[in-house]
């Protein structure tokens, strides 16, 4: 018997995922995302997805230092719908440092008919970090993870895992 993967459960998680909980859903299909400081519209980055591309892996992204300065990021997540309609979608994105949750965030979005291309924009505070804190995730390169669940009317849909870098070039962030 199948464990059921529910909203309540990976809000009890302690430590970032080893493994992915379920295959892509095929209900829906993620084909871009944007990432930005909402502040300046700063692009961090742009990001299409390969339509033919259903190998699930770990992602890697690499910023610099001055990410630390950004106070609201926005993500814009652009995804197509297929023969059903979507009720109830619930993001939840959960942000470790060294297996310790530093914040986890909670978005919703209502509906989606089928056989549409929708875009969903979520806004990130971004948490207040200490010195030492942000001193430790700049020497410790790939320690600060993120779990993304996808639930689909209680169901989980899409699980997406990532690890960051925060001390790339100053010139990649210019």
């Amino acid at each position: 018997m199948q464990n059921v993967i529910t909203p309540e459960i990976v809000r009890t998680f302690n430590n970032p995922c080893d493994k992915f909980l379920c295959k892509p859903s095929e209900e829906i299909k993620f084909i871009k995302f944007i990432l930005r400081d909402a502040d300046d519209n700063f692009i961090l980055f742009d990001f299409d997805n390969d339509e033919d591309n259903q190998q699930q892996e770990v992602l890697s992204y690499q910023f610099t230092p001055q990410y630390f300065d950004i106070k609201t990021l926005g993500a814009t997540k652009i995804f197509k719908t297929f023969d059903k309609p979507l009720k109830n979608l619930l993001l939840i994105d959960r942000f470790y440092f060294k297996n310790n949750l530093i914040k986890e965030y909670e978005f919703r979005f209502p509906f989606c008919i089928p056989h549409s291309t929708n875009t969903w924009e979520s806004m990130y505070d971004q948490p207040a970090l200490g010195a030492n804190l942000k001193d430790q995730m700049l020497l410790n390169p790939w320690e600060t993870k993120s779990d993304t669940f996808l639930f689909i009317d209680g169901k989980l849909a899409n699980h997406e895992r990532i690890e960051y870098d925060f001390s790339g070039d100053q010139e990649d962030f210019d």
